[in-house]
């Protein structure tokens, strides 16, 4: 057993709270500046226009469709797309059953839907040191995860997304 005398504790005391201060402004600005970013997230109307071109022209009469995936509304999006951005429905006294549905097929609420999950699964996925369209047209194709790293040029929806935000913007 060791013993140490009050010197060696108070040298002990004082090094640990040299360690905890260290850590402290050594981390809190990374954190600080991660929840500020992320709640700073805007997706522009453009962006959001590009998305729903490249999901499905924006078709807003689109059924729901069946096979591998359940996708609908003119973003083509998952039931769990939609309950990942918190379930928003058309109104709050709408019954559950069909609400997905419901809300994937009107633009508003499939629109609100998007930003929620955009702002909630926010990250640069390509790396180029900002959250911009780019990013979150991966992550609306390839998912919240680090899977939106992956490339996605060879895609059906990249291309017409990329044809969408090359367009010179209308005056």
């Amino acid at each position: 057993m060791l013993l140490f005398c009050s010197q060696d504790k108070r040298m002990l005391n004082s090094l640990a709270a040299a360690y905890l201060l260290v850590a402290v402004f050594v981390f809190s600005p990374t954190i600080q500046g991660q929840e500020e970013e992320l709640a700073e997230i805007v997706i522009p109307d453009d962006c959001m226009q590009c998305l729903c071109e490249a999901s499905s022209y924006c078709n807003l009469t689109a059924p729901c469709t069946t096979g591998s995936q359940y996708l609908c509304g003119p973003f083509l999006m998952g039931v769990n797309y939609w309950a990942d951005a918190g379930q928003p429905m058309l109104t709050p006294d709408e019954d559950p059953n069909g609400a997905f549905e419901a809300c994937a097929r009107d633009l508003e609420c499939a629109k609100k839907t998007v930003r929620s999950y955009m702002t909630e699964f926010a990250q640069d996925c390509t790396e180029d040191g900002v959250i911009d369209c780019e990013d979150f047209a991966r992550i609306h194709v390839l998912g919240k995860s680090d899977s939106c790293f992956a490339k996605m040029e060879g895609l059906p929806f990249y291309r017409v997304f990329r044809e969408c935000r090359d367009k010179p913007a209308s005056v």
